[in-house]
């Protein structure tokens, strides 16, 4: 084991976490893995045990997880089945937040629940991915690397959301990320989060996430289709099996859905109403 010194003479080890790197590693199982909250907890409990043998070895001088709460597993499964009453509050609060970034954050919002990216998907979109003047308007995601690029239409929300954002940004030198940040930087996935759960506070909301509105969305998407294979292919899952992990129950036809990575149906080329 290799031991280093802090700036104040403290001897350190490389193991030393603060709480701040376990609330990013939550955040990162939740948005990006897309974990339950029982998942996420699990991994906790287990960062703290694994911290308490590294102090009793002398590893470590603190435990980083210890002051990490516990997700509320039954708020956090009820953000998962967000109702239309609920969605509305959520885009009340970013309309009358009063926030000098309005018409980024609601096209952020709008973009979540209309299109059900990822956030490092919203992150990364280019502005040469939204294509506003096609009928129906369109955004071009690239998917990870073990998923395929998508097209995903648009409806007149996300549209009219995107059309008022692009007339106002403005971008640094070079930068051709859609969401910026107030210096005309990229928008990171933290910065995304933290507005997001800033708006879901003031509409009772706590405990949303993203992936939230990306439930919202497939959620839509298989309520207008009824087809598991249109809502694999507009959310970018190789499997059938992940997509039916994202349809809460009883949303599903009770019919037996067809048998996995099954491709000989014809994508929606029409964009899902909200």
């Amino acid at each position: 084991m290799r031991w280093s010194k802090k700036e104040n003479g403290a001897t350190c080890s490389p193991l030393d976490l603060e709480i701040q790197d376990i609330h990013a590693y939550c955040s990162f199982l939740q948005d990006t893995k897309s974990h339950a909250p029982a998942t996420v907890n699990r991994r906790i409990q287990a960062l703290r045990k694994f911290y308490d043998f590294t102090i009793q070895k002398g590893w470590t001088l603190a435990n980083p997880a210890e002051g990490v709460s516990l997700l509320d597993e039954v708020a956090s499964q009820r953000s998962r089945h967000l109702t239309t009453a609920d969605v509305t509050r959520l885009l009340a609060a970013v309309r009358q937040g009063g926030s000098r970034w309005v018409d980024r954050d609601w096209a952020i919002v709008q973009t979540l629940l209309g299109a059900g990216l990822k956030l490092g998907e919203l992150t990364q979109l280019q502005v040469t991915d939204v294509h506003l003047e096609a009928q129906p308007p369109y955004l071009e995601v690239c998917g990870a690397l073990s998923e395929p690029a998508r097209t995903i239409p648009l409806n007149g929300d996300v549209s009219d959301a995107l059309c008022t954002y692009l007339s106002s940004r403005r971008a640094a030198p070079e930068v051709d990320v859609l969401f910026l940040n107030r210096d005309g930087n990229p928008l990171s996935t933290r910065s995304v989060q933290r507005l997001l759960h800033r708006y879901a506070r003031e509409a009772g909301l706590d405990g949303l996430t993203t992936q939230a509105l990306r439930y919202v969305y497939a959620t839509k998407v298989y309520e207008s289709s009824g087809d598991l294979r249109t809502v694999a292919d507009l959310l970018g899952h190789r499997h059938l099996a992940t997509t039916v992990r994202y349809l809460r129950p009883g949303t599903l036809h009770t019919e037996q859905p067809p048998a996995m990575d099954a491709r000989d149906g014809d994508t929606a080329d029409t964009p899902v109403e909200f």
